[in-house]
């Protein structure tokens, strides 16, 4: 392997490992792959297997490192990195975690290096853990959607839609190169309300949930009930204190209700999914984000 370095023997990893991958970054909105990822840490101990050199990865002046000065004292960098960890649940088969801050630079090689790792240790299945920014409402259940290389797998979980190009991360560049590579991928992804800054603990649940699921690994799910309930309450507020925001919400709900309405009736008429939403008619997600910051800025926590 060019760039990975191994801190552990792989005999280390027990037969039928799963790649699992979970990056921050431009596909990690509300920090649902991340969080769900260290949701599985909770769960199971890691052991860290092993790291990429970060140097060969970053663009420190994109990506700066912190630093501490206490009293004109500089402490140490704290230097992004991209590590690669052992999960052992007590059911299901062993987790090979890769995560970390989205790299920059090297994702080919990156790409190559896992490719091997899984060659050389029998893995033969991924699975990549990320949100995306959608016109979902926050009054809705978040919506899942796939991509793997398994037909099967797609009709089962995922949400099929057009062809659309899309400017590609990390995370999804890995996933098509494993899949070249011959293992059995699945991507799952979450959107979530395109108006919403910080975290969004609803996708780190469904993200799990679905994982469970797919792999058969139990994960307690019940840890996310009250961040979920609070950050509920809290976006109500926000929207019942904007008629504007109020009146956008309500917009996406009813966009929301009527595609879920033809899913159901797939094999009715146009005439009974409702009027459409135009691109004009959904709501910027810049203005929606900058009036609920607006409306929370002016509450206590």
């Amino acid at each position: 392997m060019e760039l990975l370095t191994l801190d552990q023997p792989l005999d280390e990893i027990g037969p039928d490992a799963v790649l699992v991958v979970a990056f921050d970054g431009w596909t990690d909105a509300g920090e649902g792959g991340t969080a769900a990822a260290d949701t599985l840490r909770e769960a199971f101990p890691p052991m860290r297997l092993g790291a990429f050199p970060s140097d060969a990865l970053y663009d420190y002046r994109d990506r700066r490192p912190s630093l501490s000065i206490d009293k004109g004292l500089l402490g140490s960098p704290d230097w992004p990195e991209t590590t690669v960890e052992v999960l052992s649940p007590p059911s299901g088969p062993t987790l090979i975690l890769v995560g970390g801050p989205e790299p920059d630079l090297s994702w080919r090689t990156i790409a190559s290096d896992l490719a091997e790792l899984a060659q050389r240790t029998g893995i033969d299945r991924y699975v990549g853990l990320g949100s995306v920014p959608g016109p979902i409402p926050h009054t809705r259940p978040v919506q899942l959607i796939c991509t793997s290389s398994d037909v099967e797998v797609l009709e089962r979980i995922g949400r099929p839609h057009e062809e659309v190009v899309v400017p590609a991360s990390c995370q999804v560049a890995l996933e098509a190169t494993l899949r070249d590579a011959g293992l059995e991928t699945l991507g799952l992804w979450v959107r979530i309300p395109h108006y919403v800054a910080g975290e969004y603990p609803d996708a780190a649940r469904a993200l799990l949930e679905q994982l469970s699921a797919y792999l058969g690994t139990p994960v307690d799910l019940t840890e996310f009930d009250d961040d979920i309930a609070q950050n509920r309450a809290r976006l109500d507020v926000a929207a019942q204190g904007s008629d504007e925001v109020r009146e956008h919400v309500e917009q996406l709900e009813q966009m929301y209700d009527a595609e879920a309405e033809a899913e159901r009736l797939a094999t009715a008429s146009d005439s009974t999914r409702g009027p459409d939403m135009t691109e004009e008619q959904i709501p910027s997600s810049d203005d929606l984000a900058a009036e609920i910051e607006r409306f929370l800025q002016g509450r206590p926590d």
